[in-house]
This record gives C-alpha cells, sequence and structure tokens, in this order.
C-alpha cells in the first residue's frame, strides 16, 4: 500500500477523515511535540495511535499484529514506511527543520532533560556545545531526518539515500518548517479542517551562544540533511504559493498569538483545551450512536 497525496491547499469541512489515516512523522526537535499535541486534541482518543517505534524492531513486530483497520491518527518517532504495517489508505505530514538549529536545540534539550542519558555526564563535566557535537553527535544520531525518511536507523548514508528521502517527502501531503511554524500550522489547519485550530507551545528552551566552530562541526557532519532542508524548502514554498490570499493573514494571525501558544504550553490552557477536545470527542461519538 502506497500513501496518497493530496494538495495543502484543499481545506475538508471536519477533522474526522474515515477514509484515510493520517501519519505524522515526528522528527525529533522540530517543533514536533507542539504539533502533535494540537492533532491530538482533534481527532478521537480512540482511533489515535502515538507510538516511538523508529530503530525499535521488537515495539515494530508487536505494532504490526494490532488491529488498526479503524485508526485515524498515527504519530510518534517513526520512520516512512510504517504505512505498510496500516490496512488503509495513508498520508503523510512531517515538519523539518534547519539542521544546524536543530542540533543546537538537541544540545540543550540534553541539558535541560535530566532524565535524558547524556544529561549527567554533560552536565557534570561541564561539555560545551562543541565538544557535544565531537563526542556524541556521531553514528546513528547523524542526519536524523534523512534516516527517518529513508527508514535506515543505523549505518552509513549514501546519496541514493538522499534522492531517496526526496522522493519520499515529495509525496507528503504536507511538508512543513519548524522555522516558519505559524505558516505551517495554518496549512496543517486548512488541510485538515482543525475544529480546533489552536496550538501549545511545548519544549521551549532558552538560546545558547554559538560559535562559528560549532556551526562548522555540525554542517561537516550534516550533509545530507542540509541538502534535504533545501529541497523541503522549495516544497514548502509551493505549497504556500497555492494558497488564497487570505492565508497570509492567517498565518500573521498565528503569529500574533506566539506568546499566547507559548503561554499555553506551560500553563492551565493546554489542559483545559484537551479537556475540551475530549469532552467534545465523547458528544460526537455519543451522537452518533443509535438509540435503543
Amino acid at each position: 500500500m502506497h500513501p496518497e497525496s493530496s494538495s495543502a491547499g484543499r481545506e475538508i469541512s471536519s477533522t474526522h477523515h474515515d477514509d484515510y489515516c493520517l501519519i505524522f512523522l515526528h522528527i525529533p526537535k522540530t517543533a514536533g511535540s507542539t504539533l502533535a499535541t494540537a492533532l491530538e486534541w482533534n481527532y478521537p482518543p480512540h482511533l489515535t495511535g502515538h507510538f516511538d517505534l523508529f530503530g525499535q524492531p521488537e515495539k515494530t513486530s508487536w505494532f504490526s499484529q494490532q488491529d488498526l483497520s479503524d485508526l485515524q491518527l498515527l504519530h510518534g518517532h517513526i520512520a516512512y514506511g510504517i504505512h505498510r504495517l496500516i490496512p488503509r489508505p495513508t498520508r503523510y505530514i512531517t515538519v523539518v527543520r534547519e539542521p544546524v538549529a536543530r542540533v543546537v536545540s538537541a544540545y540543550k534539550f540534553v541539558l535541560s532533560r535530566e532524565r535524558h542519558g547524556l544529561h549527567e555526564q554533560v552536565v557534570r563535566d561541564r561539555i560545551g556545545l562543541e565538544e557535544f557535537i565531537e563526542t556524541f553527535w556521531v553514528d546513528k544520531r547523524i542526519c536524523r531526518q534523512t534516516r527517518v525518511l529513508t527508514d535506515r536507523h543505523d549505518g552509513l548514508l549514501d546519496e541514493d539515500a538522499l534522492e531517496q528521502a526526496k522522493m519520499n517527502l515529495a509525496q507528503f501531503m504536507i511538508v512543513g518548517l519548524t522555522e516558519r511554524f505559524e505558516e505551517t500550522f495554518a496549512l496543517v489547519r486548512r488541510s485538515l479542517g482543525l475544529r480546533i485550530p489552536l496550538y501549545a507551545t511545548r519544549n521551549v528552551t532558552q538560546p545558547i551562544p554559538v560559535t562559528s566552530r560549532a556551526v562548522e562541526l555540525i554542517r561537516e557532519r550534516e550533509g545530507y540533511d542540509l541538502a534535504l532542508y533545501e529541497f523541503a524548502r522549495e516544497l514548502f514554498d509551493r505549497q504556500i504559493a497555492s494558497q488564497s490570499p487570505g492565508f497570509a493573514f492567517e498565518a500573521a494571525m498565528y503569529r500574533a498569538m506566539r506568546p499566547v501558544f507559548r503561554l499555553a504550553g506551560s500553563g492551565r490552557i493546554e489542559q483545559y483545551l484537551r479537556q475540551f477536545s475530549h469532552a467534545r470527542k465523547a458528544w460526537d461519538k455519543a451522537k452518533a450512536e443509535p438509540f435503543p
């Protein structure tokens, strides 16, 4: 089974799509948590699956044995190709990020998250960004975006992998950019007809100094992802160019609300939206059930 493509410019009247399963490939450190939460608010919990399967064959094997015939939304750290395990039409969306910014974000995440496997060592030994890249940004961590889009968790990448990643990405329903998240979310809202067209910004960290040497080290390692990102930008620009005149205003409104969305991601507003979303879904389900 192959994913079905769709224009990001077409608006749909309801978030519930009985005819296909939406797959959100969440690439780490691309604002994926923010988008995943917004999608969860708009899809029935009993028809939503959140799995982290990338590089974990045991979990993937278990996943393949589940009843996925009614799944409407699948998201998590998963790789392109997961659609082959879903017995219904599928459509992919994802968000990619400029590789230098993504690696810096990964380092900041290690510093801020005590449960991360590298946190204790990095903090204890006062490992800076440059040393972090030289010591830890190796092997399967390199070019994660290309790896996710080709399902190559480890091993060396080559030009064929890059071309395959581009071919796969070109089939996606929506290709978003972290650096232009408000426009990305407007595309998602229009394409999926989100009934709760809001989001709460997650995992925000403070800026840190980044030396030219650190940038050079990242670019040396992230060559395939740099090329993939440029391709993704072209796809993104084409999606934006196909939108109606009102799109620019909608994206501007989301930008204007950026402080509110950041506040929502760290307080009671997100909890309220989640509760409201689940209550609405329960009501919709009750209405759809026949009376005895």
